[in-house]
C-alpha cells in the first residue's frame, strides 16, 4: 500500500514544453464518436465527484449535477477533439479550483501546438485587449487597443474565454494574468483560450485603435506558428519566452544609502543548474540585512506560480518572530483510489490504497478525512531564525502569485504588518486545494486532468472573504501607457513609501 506520509506535497508542478517538428507534424483532427465522448465525460464526472474535496464549495450539488447533465447532453452526437477539450476546460474551471489542470495529450496536444497564432502578444487591462510586440509585417504599434478579431468584439472575446480558465474561488486577477502567460502553451495562455473558445482561423482581421494617434485601423494578417513567433520576439525585441525558467531565483539587491533591500523570488521550482541553494542564500541574505542594519525589505513575488512548501516555510522563519507552521489541518477526500485504476496515470496503479495503519488520517464522512495528529512536517511548529527580520516589509504581488506563493502572502498578512502592493493574489487566503495530485487520462481524447484530493487549511486562519486572495493595501492599476513605457508601478510605490517613512 502507498504510504500517505511519503507523498510529496508540491502545490504546483513544473512542466516545460519544447515544440519541435515531430510535435508539429500534421495529422487528421481528432474526432470522437458519441460513445467515445460519453465514455470520456462519464470518467471525468466520476473522477471529479470521487476525488475533488471542494466540488460543492461554491455551488450546491444540485447546481453541479445540472451542469454535468447539460454538458453530457452536448456530446450525445459525437464531437471534435478540440470542442470536447473546450467543454472539459469549462467543466473543470466551473469547480473554481486553480489546481485543477486540463492538459491535452497525444493527438490533441499536437493540434493545439501546431495551430497558427496571432503574431503578437497581448495585454489585458480591465475589459480591453492591447497589442504588444507585433511580429507581423503590419507593424501594429505597441499598445494599440484591439476592437475586434475576425469580427468578434474584444469584450465578447473576453467573456467567451474567461469561463474556461481555472482559478481559485472568485479570483479574477489570475484569469487575466494567465491570458498573458506565454510559457505553458498546451494548457495556458491567450493563444489556446482564443483557439478553443472563440475562433480557429489561420488568418486574423484585426480592427484596432492605434496607440498614440487613436486612429481606427484595420489589417488582415496571417497567423504564424508558436515557434516562429518566439524566434521573431527574440530577434526583434530581445524577448526570450523562456526567460522565466532561466533567471536565477531568488536574488538580492541591497541599497545601503536608501536603507532598503529587494528580495526577488520569481520561482519556487529549484533548478540546481542556475538557482542558488535556497537555505544558504536566505542565511547569508538575512545575516547581511542584520549586519548592515537594513530596516526596509521589499519582497517581489510577482509571477511566482508557487511550488516548494519548504521554501515557503523557510522564508517565513526569517520574516515572523514567533513559532509558525504552514497548515492547521490537512484534509484528504479518500484513502482508496482503486475505483479510478482504469484511468489513473503517473502512479503505480498497484498502490492506490494509502497506508493508514497508524491512523494518521481520521475519517469525517464518506468523502473527507482529516489529519488525526500532527507529525507531518507542514503541521509542526518551526522556530524563527536567529536573524529574523524585524524591519518593515513591502510585498509586491499580482494574480500570478499562486499556490505556495499565494500562501506565503497570506501567511505574511496574518503574522506581520507588511504593506501589500499590486493586485489580488491568485490563490485563496484560506488555503489551497493543492498538494498531491490524482492524475487521470480520459481514454479516448487522451486529455489529462490533474485533480488534487487535498485541502490545506492555513495556520492562524482569520476571517476573510471566502474564495478570495489577499487584497492589496495599495491597489495598482496600470494604464497601457505605463505598460508601453515599461513603468514598474509596484516597485516605484514601494520605494516612495520607504522614502516617505524616513
Amino acid at each position: 500500500m502507498t504510504t500517505l506520509k511519503s507523498i510529496p506535497l508540491l502545490l504546483i508542478f513544473p512542466i516545460v514544453f519544447f515544440i519541435n517538428d515531430s510535435v508539429l507534424a500534421q495529422e487528421q483532427p481528432l474526432q470522437l464518436t458519441s460513445a467515445q465522448a460519453i465514455e470520456d465525460f462519464n470518467w471525468l464526472r466520476f473522477s471529479l465527484e470521487y476525488v475533488h474535496p471542494r466540488l460543492y464549495k461554491y455551488d450546491s450539488k444540485i447546481a453541479v449535477d445540472a451542469r454535468f447533465d447539460s454538458v453530457r447532453a452536448q456530446v450525445n452526437n459525437g464531437i471534435s477533439g478540440l470542442d470536447f477539450l473546450a467543454l472539459v476546460r469549462q467543466v473543470n474551471a466551473s469547480v473554481r479550483c486553480g489546481h485543477l489542470y486540463t492538459i491535452p495529450q497525444g493527438q490533441l496536444e499536437k493540434e493545439v501546438l501546431s495551430k497558427k497564432v496571432l503574431p503578437f502578444q497581448i495585454k489585458v487591462l480591465e475589459d480591453s485587449i492591447y497589442v504588444l510586440h507585433d511580429c507581423s509585417n503590419a507593424s501594429i504599434r505597441n499598445g494599440s487597443s484591439i476592437l475586434s478579431i475576425n469580427g468578434v468584439q474584444s469584450k465578447k472575446i473576453l467573456t467567451s474565454i474567461l469561463p474556461g480558465i481555472a482559478s481559485d474561488g472568485y479570483i479574477q486577477t489570475r484569469k487575466l494574468r494567465l491570458m498573458e502567460r506565454y510559457i505553458y502553451y498546451p494548457f495556458q495562455g491567450f493563444d489556446l483560450y482564443y483557439h478553443l473558445h472563440v475562433d480557429r482561423s489561420d488568418v486574423f482581421k484585426i480592427e484596432y485603435l492605434e496607440y498614440g494617434t487613436g486612429k481606427k485601423k484595420s489589417v488582415t494578417i496571417p497567423g504564424i506558428s508558436i515557434e516562429e513567433r518566439s524566434k521573431l520576439l527574440l530577434k526583434k525585441y530581445r524577448i526570450d519566452s523562456q526567460a522565466w525558467f532561466k533567471t536565477p531565483s531568488p536574488s538580492l539587491a541591497i541599497n545601503e544609502q536608501k536603507n532598503y533591500a529587494l528580495l526577488t523570488v520569481s520561482r519556487s521550482f529549484y533548478n540546481k543548474a542556475i538557482d542558488p541553494d535556497f537555505s544558504s542564500f536566505l542565511d547569508s541574505t538575512f545575516y547581511a540585512l542584520k549586519s548592515k542594519k537594513i530596516d526596509n525589505l521589499i519582497i517581489d513575488l510577482r509571477n511566482n506560480e508557487g511550488g516548494s512548501e519548504q521554501q515557503q516555510m523557510e522564508l517565513m522563519s526569517y520574516l515572523y518572530d514567533q513559532p509558525f507552521r504552514l497548515y492547521q489541518h490537512i484534509y484528504l477526500s479518500h484513502l482508496d483510489f482503486r475505483p479510478l485504476r482504469q484511468v489513473i496515470i503517473e502512479r503505480d496503479t498497484s498502490n492506490l490504497l494509502f497506508n493508514n495503519d497508524d491512523s494518521y488520517m481520521r475519517k469525517i464522512n464518506d468523502h473527507l478525512w482529516i489529519n488525526n495528529y500532527e507529525y507531518s512536517d507542514n503541521l509542526m511548529l518551526k522556530p524563527p531564525k536567529a536573524n529574523v527580520f524585524k524591519g518593515k516589509l513591502y510585498v509586491l504581488m499580482n494574480g500570478t502569485c499562486f499556490s505556495s506563493a499565494a500562501d506565503l502572502v497570506a501567511d505574511l498578512k496574518k503574522t506581520t504588518t507588511a504593506v501589500f502592493i499590486g493586485e489580488e493574489t491568485g490563490g485563496t487566503y484560506e488555503g489551497p486545494t493543492g498538494g498531491d495530485a490524482i492524475v487521470i487520462q480520459l481514454p479516448n481524447s487522451k486529455i489529462m486532468v490533474r485533480i488534487s484530493p487535498n485541502i490545506q487549511l492555513g495556520y492562524m486562519y482569520q476571517i476573510h472573504p471566502v474564495g478570495r486572495g489577499v487584497l492589496p493595501t495599495h491597489p495598482i492599476k496600470y494604464t497601457i501607457k505605463d505598460v508601453v513605457e515599461n513603468v514598474d508601478l509596484e516597485m516605484e510605490l514601494a520605494k516612495a513609501l520607504i522614502q516617505k517613512s524616513k
